[in-house]
């Protein structure tokens, strides 16, 4: 039987989102060559900020949309059933959130001019010494490496933890700052960060202290509960394809879909879906009615997006057999983005320390 994933949030959103991811995803398996990748994703990014996108949560006096959570939500959504390789959650939903206090930088950033790269406290170090940390003279040293960036980033966010922590936003091609760009393994443009002896100007000090602490926090929560919404779409959508898969793929001269051992793996599949789908939307509701993330329901939902995107992305591809291991399936790039997805805004070993860390506080 056919399969259609039902969208946590639907709506005109939702489905100009997923049409333009699946037009990207298209564009992108036509190119072979870095560059021309990197050119196709900076004119799609333009394309998104003239459409609103980036405006969508910021206030109308800003020059914004005024949306709700369940407008981002509808976007991420959207995305990750398109598969779409652009940061959408830290774009539209956590760089204006961190910044809502920052009326100057919003107008620039809703039409698509400060395209910020958002690093996290937690963001991923080769070595404990390269933690960026801002010196007594005011210098900025040290190095993350995995993030995620926007296409041509003229901007870095970056939150420092610490006994004073610190929000800055710096220049991208400010003395010190250097950057190695790639493609992950998902198509999204990342690159590895060093600051050398950065001379940190104060108007690039946006805020100090356990505020700046709380509200990074807030953020990555915020971040962590669209990339779950982005990914259960995602899954959602590589489910569809692969039951598509088997019910069309002949061997032998009968259908993939007559054998019991996989029909048993796709039902194992749609267990751990739904059961992720649940726990996103429930953290999603949460979020919706309360005064701040409800950051135990959305580490929940990032644990076990850890867990049940990797068992469906990795069964997706032996459902495909020989054709899991190729580039010419969307399905394989949307198993590779459900994996990829466990690891931004914390992994399943983040939040199941906070749970634990939680539990025993209570005790």
């Amino acid at each position: 039987m056919p399969f259609t994933a039902t969208p946590i949030v639907a709506g005109d959103a939702f489905d100009q989102a997923s049409r333009i991811g699946e037009e990207v995803d298209r564009q992108l398996a036509l190119i072979d060559d870095p560059a021309g990748q990197h050119a196709c994703l900076r004119r799609h990014w333009d394309s998104l900020a003239s459409l609103g996108w980036l405006a969508v949560a910021m206030p109308e006096e800003a020059g914004g949309a005024g949306g709700t959570l369940s407008d981002l939500a509808a976007l991420a959504g959207g995305a990750g059933r398109g598969g779409l390789p652009l940061p959408i959650a830290s774009a539209c939903g956590v760089i204006p959130y961190l910044l809502a206090d920052q009326p100057a930088l919003l107008p620039g950033l809703a039409e698509g001019q400060h395209r910020i790269v958002f690093i996290p406290a937690e963001a991923a170090v080769d070595d404990t010494t390269d933690v960026p940390r801002l010196a007594p003279d005011g210098s900025l040293t040290g190095a993350v490496v995995g993030i995620e960036t926007p296409p041509d980033p003229t901007h870095l966010l970056l939150v420092l933890a610490g006994a004073e922590p610190a929000l800055l936003l710096l220049p991208a091609d400010a003395p010190g700052i250097s950057a190695r760009h790639y493609l992950r393994i998902d198509g999204r443009p990342s690159a590895d960060w060093r600051f050398t002896g950065v001379a940190v100007e104060p108007g690039w000090i946006l805020g100090r202290g356990e505020a700046v602490a709380r509200r990074a926090a807030e953020a990555r929560d915020l971040g962590a509960l669209l990339t779950c919404v982005e990914a259960v779409s995602a899954a959602g959508a590589l489910l569809e394809q692969t039951i598509d898969y088997l019910l069309n793929r002949m061997q032998f001269g009968v259908a993939l879909a007559s054998h019991q051992a996989l029909r048993h793996r796709v039902a194992e599949m749609y267990v751990e879906y739904e059961n992720l789908r649940g726990l996103v939307l429930q953290a999603l509701r949460a979020a919706g009615a309360g005064d701040g993330m409800p950051w135990r329901e959305i580490a929940f939902a990032k644990l076990r997006l850890g867990e049940a995107g990797r068992f469906i992305a990795q069964s997706a591809i032996q459902c495909h057999g020989g054709m899991g291991m190729t580039e010419a399936l969307p399905a394989i790039r949307l198993a590779r983005r459900i994996m990829m997805a466990e690891f931004e805004f914390g992994d399943r070993t983040f939040h199941a320390q906070r749970l634990l860390e939680a539990g025993r506080r209570a005790a």
